[in-house]
Order: C-alpha cells, then structure tokens, then sequence
C-alpha cells in the first residue's frame, strides 16, 4: 500500500510538471534537494523513500534535459542525474547502475566549452563515488582508491579539493604504512588549509606508531591503572569514544553486541572516553554492560592520550596483537575480521 502511494506520487508530481517553463522545471529539480518531506516511521519507510525519492529526481531531471537541451544548465543537469544514478546503484548495490554512473561521471569530464571548475565538479564526483562504492579484495581496492585520488589531483592542480581526496584514501592504507605517510605527506604539501594540516599532522603521528609496541599506562575509571604491557599475550582492541558523540554511541551498541559472539579466549577490550562530564560518561558505559577497563579524565580532547596519540575522529578503533604492536589505527568497519586474524597468530615466547 505504501509502495502504491509513493508511485502516485511519483506520478503526481510528473503531471504537475507538465507544461512548464524551463525555470520552473529547473526550481523543481532544486526544490527536491530537500529530500521526502513525509518523516518516515521505520527503517524500511525510510529506505522506500529515499528510493521512491530518487526516482522522481531522476524522472525530473531525465525531463529537464529532454525538453531544455539547449539550456545552460544542461552540464548542471546531467551531475545532478549522475549523481543520482551513483546513489541510486549505491542503495541497491546494482554494479550495473555504478558503472552507468561512472561513465556518466567520466563522460562529463570530457565535455567542451564548458568552464574548467565545472569539469573538477564532475571528477571530484567520480573520484568520491569510486571510494564509495569499491568492491572485491582490498589491495584491488586500495589501489583503485589510491588512484582515483591521485588523477583528480594530477589533473586538477591547485583544487582544494585534492588533498582532501588524498587523506581519505590515505585511510585504506593502514596495512602499507609507507604509502599512507606518502599520501599524508604530498596532501600536507598541497593544501593551504589550517584544519586539514592539522588533521594530516594528527595522522602522521598515528602512521608513526604503527608497527611499533604501543606503551600506554593511565589512570582507569575505577581509580586502578591500565597498562598495556601488562596485556601482553592478549590481543587488545583499544576505542576511542565520547558519549557526546552519537557515532561512538551507535558503534558501540553495535561493538557490544556482537562481543557475545567473539572469542574471548585471549581478547582484552580497553576503552578511553572523550567526555568532560562525568555524568554523561558513567550513564553511556553503564548502558553498555561490559566490564571494560576505561579512561576518564574529564579533560575530553584537551587531555594527553587523545594528544599524544593523535586521535582527531571518534570512534577510533585500535588493534594490538599479542606482541603489544600496534596492527591498526582504523578498525572500525572490519574490527571483526581484525580479532579473528590476531587471534591466530602465534609467536615464540
């Protein structure tokens, strides 16, 4: 019934449009920028929205472009519909859409007379889509994310835009620390930007620590001390959070509940809040039920882990092996594949 609606007005909207000028049909296609207007319910309402929704973008601009070809706005539309087919193929995971997108992207590129930051509007499109939407193993990935960042910087000197493109697929690196500090490095080199020199100096020093045993002591939450030398033996996985904000939170949930199904034989959990007020922390942790040593000293981002260490995003996720050395600085997303990989690992006494 829901499915029925959302066509109706699909096709609603088609009608109402009908006739119209190019000015008016260009201001529905920018009035659609605001998303579904109805809030949906659930997790399944939202998803049939969002591609109900994209579909009527696509059907306005797909009109836009058939009936205005002769527009100014004709390069605009056709960004906006590729972007639209990239997040289309990306919600439903249609490799055959991806590869529409991506050539639509690449298409774009390649037209003429049309101002030259309008083309690195089309590349910066293709080259965040290619980070996005990469599939199969992860050095055939890493190398084609590694590469699409590489080109839009090569072809578009002097875009802000560049560098940012290197620190993210500088992100994939962790499992070649000489190519992430390569990537850090020429984006440290190229931008002009205080916050993003900042960042990229933050994730030097962690590139630093990796590889290396991590010696870390501090103060826990329940006044005893937390020393990682004293794990050793045990593969630690060390979070960075902060109830402040909700994407540790969420992580976390997650995290806890799929700790029940880990082995546990020789995994050690330790954590390290980000908070400033005491209240907020000790109701976020107790929520969790888990009995995971913790950091709390009330000084959030001002304090000397987070400093030191570089941290500059929650959550952060860190992988120990049994040795003490530090084997990640971004397990976040595949933390899971992580414990199982270091858990086998044996080493001589």
């Amino acid at each position: 019934m829901k499915a029925c609606a959302y066509s109706f007005l699909a096709v609603l909207f088609t009608v109402c449009c009908l006739g119209a000028g190019v000015d008016e049909d260009w201001n529905y296609i920018l009035a659609l920028d605001a998303g579904p207007k109805k809030k949906p319910a659930t997790r399944e309402e939202a998803a049939l929205a969002a591609r109900n929704h994209l579909h009527i973008q696509r059907k306005a601009i797909e009109r836009f472009l058939l009936n205005h070809s002769g527009d100014a706005r004709v390069f605009d539309a056709k960004l906006r519909l590729a972007r639209v087919v990239a997040a289309e193929g990306k919600m439903s995971k249609d490799q055959a859409r991806i590869d529409q997108a991506l050539e639509l992207f690449a298409d774009l590129e390649k037209s003429t007379g049309v101002p030259r930051e309008k083309l690195a509007d089309a590349g910066f499109s293709r080259a965040s889509f290619v980070m996005q939407s990469q599939q199969g193993g992860p050095e055939r990935t890493r190398e084609s994310i590694i590469r699409s960042a590489q080109n839009f910087t090569a072809k578009y000197p002097g875009d802000r835009r560049g560098p940012r493109l290197l620190v993210e697929a500088a992100t994939v690196c962790d499992d070649v620390p000489n190519q992430k500090r390569e990537l850090l490095e020429e984006a440290l080199r190229l931008t002009d930007e205080e916050p993003l020199k900042r960042r990229i100096t933050d994730d030097l020093r962690r590139v630093e620590l990796l590889g290396k045993t991590l010696d870390l002591k501090m103060s826990s939450s329940a006044g005893s001390q937390i020393d990682l030398a004293e794990l050793r033996g045990n593969v630690v996985v060390l979070i960075f959070w902060s109830s402040d904000s909700p994407h540790s939170l969420l992580w976390l949930r997650d995290f806890r509940s799929s700790w029940d199904t880990l082995p546990k034989d020789r995994l050690r959990v330790v954590t390290v809040s980000l908070d400033e007020g005491r209240a907020a922390f000790e109701s976020r942790f107790r929520e969790l039920r888990a009995d995971w040593p913790t950091h709390f000293d009330g000084l959030g981002w001002r304090g000397a882990i987070p400093r030191s260490l570089g941290i500059n995003a929650l959550p952060t996720v860190w992988m120990i092996d049994k040795r003490g050395v530090l084997r990640s600085i971004n397990a976040r997303a595949n933390y899971e594949t992580w414990i199982r990989q270091l858990l086998s690992e044996n080493f001589p006494s």
